[in-house]
């Protein structure tokens, strides 16, 4: 056990250190120093300036089952700046997005005021507009990254670059029908704050929508020599029960918590390619010498092939996989929030 932090959710002292790594290992998770040891030095020391601290710890709540990074703190614009390329590619499909339109095709609302925070390239809104379920002039965007708002600024929607904890008042609406986090909350601190926000622009009977990644992955994948959920990128990992715990502080109603359907193809994909990325983080290994100290052009053959020796070496993750797949799920899942009328 461990009394020396406390759970941001529920701030009980009962909590229990899964592992833990130095902000030199955080660096390299981001950036091989193999691929540019000056930014990789920048990072390294960025990161200990955020955390106040030369190491990361990952701690889970028994109370809550929240598990989170301690120190808790969040990357910021900086760190996203150093380890994210300008060319960085949003996804376009994602299951969360089909479940959320489902979800607000079939509400009462007409021309819902609907908020996206952290939009990305904007590829929820287009499937907002392609299926003509607001108006453009109901949807506010928040996004800070300046690929992302020029292409939502392209679609005609309002994009903000806030802080919503500190800017409310800037929003053009003073009420939203849907407030949408897709694959964002994980990446936040201060989360009773921002709920407390959250409600306070949430209509009578709006909803509130949030995507973040399927806590039993995360733990398959850390299990099983696939990459660690690395903070401060991800700085919280969520279940249905700390989601209940967050509602309950805060006086809402958790719906509804839905997990992605499991997919054999995609889950071995995900894994393997992640396992792959794990050994590229040791600067002696293989995978690090086809990742980054080869000709560019016999890369993307060889660590196909490093992913196929990997996999066929791999009978009794295999194993696991195929036994465990169905209860794991996929990657994501998705929890509906409503105020407690």
């Amino acid at each position: 056990m461990d009394s020396y932090s406390s759970c941001p959710i529920c701030t009980s002292n009962n909590s229990v250190k899964l592992w833990s790594a130095s902000c030199s290992e955080q660096a390299s998770h981001f950036l091989s120093p193999l691929q540019d040891r000056k930014r990789y030095e920048i990072l390294k020391e960025h990161i200990t300036y955020l955390q106040k601290s030369p190491y990361i710890s990952i701690k889970k709540c028994l109370d809550c089952d929240f598990i989170y990074s301690f120190p808790y703190c969040a990357g910021d614009k900086k760190f996203y700046d150093l380890i994210f390329s300008k060319t960085n590619k949003y996804p376009q499909e994602r299951w969360e997005f089909e479940k959320s339109i489902e979800l607000i095709s079939k509400s009462r609302y007409k021309n819902p005021r609907i908020l996206e925070i952290g939009s990305g390239d904007g590829a929820f809104l287009k499937k907002l507009i392609h299926n003509k379920l607001t108006l453009k002039s109901c949807i506010t965007s928040i996004e800070y990254s300046e690929y992302g708002k020029s292409k939502i600024k392209s679609l005609g929607i309002n994009c903000l670059s806030i802080d919503i904890k500190d800017n409310k008042e800037k929003l053009p609406y003073k009420k939203y029908d849907f407030i949408c986090l897709f694959q964002v909350l994980e990446h936040l601190d201060s989360l009773n704050q921002l709920i407390t926000i959250l409600k306070s622009l949430l209509s009578r009977k709006g909803k509130i929508i949030i995507a973040v990644p399927n806590e039993k992955i995360i733990d398959f994948n850390e299990s099983n020599g696939a990459l660690l959920d690395m903070p401060p990128n991800h700085v919280g990992r969520w279940s249905k029960s700390s989601f209940k715990k967050l509602c309950e502080i805060n006086k809402l109603k958790l719906i509804d918590n839905h997990i992605e359907p499991f997919s054999l193809k995609k889950f071995l994909l995900m894994f393997f390619s992640y396992r792959f990325l794990r050994k590229s983080q040791d600067n002696n290994s293989i995978a690090a010498f086809i990742k980054y100290r080869i000709n560019k052009n016999l890369v993307w053959i060889l660590t196909r092939l490093f992913i196929i020796i990997d996999f066929l070496c791999s009978p009794l993750i295999l194993l696991k996989i195929l036994i465990l797949g169905k209860s794991l799920g996929g990657e994501t899942q998705l929890s509906i929030i409503s105020m407690n009328n």
